[in-house]
């Protein structure tokens, strides 16, 4: 079966990924001694620049306080912004911060209703993790959602949604909680406030299977990563007074999404493509995460502007192996991007680490800061365009310009410029005669900068 799907992706690999070779691997990152980054199902960076890993399974054991036996159970891993482990890490027995609740684990516990009411050992697998709006890790573990303090292990808050096995959690800039079930059917998306209280179904779903789903900050926007449907559902409401739709819209079809992530700097939602499991329609790749602007979701526009490829085991054909995209998230500068896959056995660890030296821009006004004086790209124009546009864009100090052309699958169509060029504003003029009707993004790179912008070819 592997073999088929391969043969059946073989049209995929002649198209690059947008900017991949902007993300580069740090294969620095790897796991202390005895910690165990297999079958990976959620990754977290939070507050202080700490990542959090969670395994699916068990990786642990801890002594059973009712019978004295060692059992295994599950356990979250956590690295300090230098690499080395977390004071408190591995985290097996989670201790509360009042200082009065029962201690409680993750992954191994007694379930009072169990055995007609006697009484029973259960067990909780790991099923995602966020960061919320205060660097705090909201954590799923199989149908129970933990609060845990990023800066001490200890636990904050604790629910168990009546909706069965639980999605990664995620969370608005208000510090709402949402989360829905793996096997949707109609089943709800619940939200909660920031202590985990107060819950309130704010979207019924029909019939699908996800992982993850992601709120945008002002939580009136919801993508549900409902993978074996081969597209993602998008949510929205006017304003926090009113209703979600009741019928989503249709947006980045034939993705098989099971992980999201906001960019912390360019606000672009990131969402993993599909693996061989789930293998995604061209001209999307497997084992990629894309990255688009959600104003253009669902609109002529909707493009990938940037990429993180998985890299596969080294033997395997066709570039491509077992694991499953299951988790993303980006440094508080947004340099740094941890990806997690499960079922990725053709390599040693299922978490890899990417860093990029570009400099990500927004437009949101306080944001634009971060980009040195001097550089600008400008719209083209005119724009829309047939056939040719003038592209105009400034460097402060002389060096090597890049400046091409990507369609909106990340296939690079034209390369403008890549040479040295002198400090000061320069005009291109691109003829796109030869291309079809559509949305293209042009890039302009320089001296550790990296701009983008996009126009509009109409025949």
């Amino acid at each position: 079966m592997k073999i088929n799907k391969l043969t059946a992706l073989l049209g995929l690999l002649l198209i690059p990924a947008m900017a991949s070779a902007q993300w580069a691997q740090d294969t620095t990152f790897v796991p202390a001694e005895g910690d165990f980054f297999v079958e990976v199902h959620g990754v977290a960076v939070d507050g202080e620049g700490k990542t959090w890993i969670q395994p699916f399974g068990t990786t642990e054991t801890v002594v059973a306080n009712r019978t004295g036996e060692t059992v295994n159970t599950r356990a979250l891993y956590v690295y300090n912004a230098d690499g080395t482990p977390a004071e408190f890490s591995p985290l097996i027995v989670l201790e509360w911060a009042d200082g009065t609740t029962p201690n409680d684990t993750l992954g191994y516990f007694w379930d009072e209703t169990l055995n007609d009411g006697a009484g029973g050992y259960d067990t909780r697998s790991g099923r995602g993790i966020e960061t919320d709006h205060e660097g705090n890790i909201i954590v799923s573990q199989w149908n129970t959602l933990f609060k845990i303090d990023h800066k001490t292990g200890k636990a904050l808050a604790k629910v168990a949604p009546e909706i069965g096995s639980l999605t990664e959690a995620s969370v608005d800039a208000a510090g709402n909680v949402y989360v829905g079930a793996v096997v949707a059917t109609e089943t709800p998306i619940v939200k909660f406030d920031s202590n985990l209280e107060n819950p309130e179904n704010v979207v019924t779903l029909a019939s699908s299977f996800s992982r993850d789903l992601q709120v945008m900050p002002d939580g009136n926007t919801i993508y549900w990563a409902g993978y074996t449907l081969g597209v993602v559902l998008k949510y929205t409401r006017p304003d926090e007074f009113s209703g979600f739709n009741a019928t989503p819209d249709t947006v980045l079809r034939g993705i098989k999404s099971e992980s999201f992530d906001i960019h912390p700097i360019t606000g672009y939602l990131w969402t993993g493509s599909g693996s061989l499991n789930d293998v995604p329609d061209a001209p999307w790749q497997p084992q990629t995460w894309y990255a688009f602007d959600p104003a253009d979701l669902g609109t002529d526009n909707e493009a990938a502007l940037d990429s993180i490829n998985w890299a596969a085991g080294a033997d395997i054909a066709g570039g491509f192996d077992n694991a499953r995209p299951r988790g993303l998230d980006f440094s508080l500068d947004g340099k740094t991007a941890y990806v997690a896959v499960f079922s990725g056995t053709e390599t040693d660890v299922d978490v890899q680490k990417f860093t990029t030296d570009q400099v990500f821009s927004s437009n949101e006004e306080e944001n634009i800061s971060g980009i040195p004086a001097g550089y600008v790209l400008e719209q083209n124009y005119p724009n829309p365009f047939n056939p040719s546009t003038n592209i105009e864009f400034s460097i402060n100090e002389p060096g090597a310009v890049s400046l091409k052309v990507y369609d909106m699958t990340g296939r690079e169509v034209a390369s403008l410029i890549d040479g040295r060029m002198n400090a000061g504003s320069h005009t291109v003029r691109f003829d796109a005669s030869n291309l079809s009707s559509g949305v293209y993004i042009y890039v302009m790179q320089s001296n550790g900068v990296r701009l983008t912008n996009k126009m509009t070819l109409i025949k």
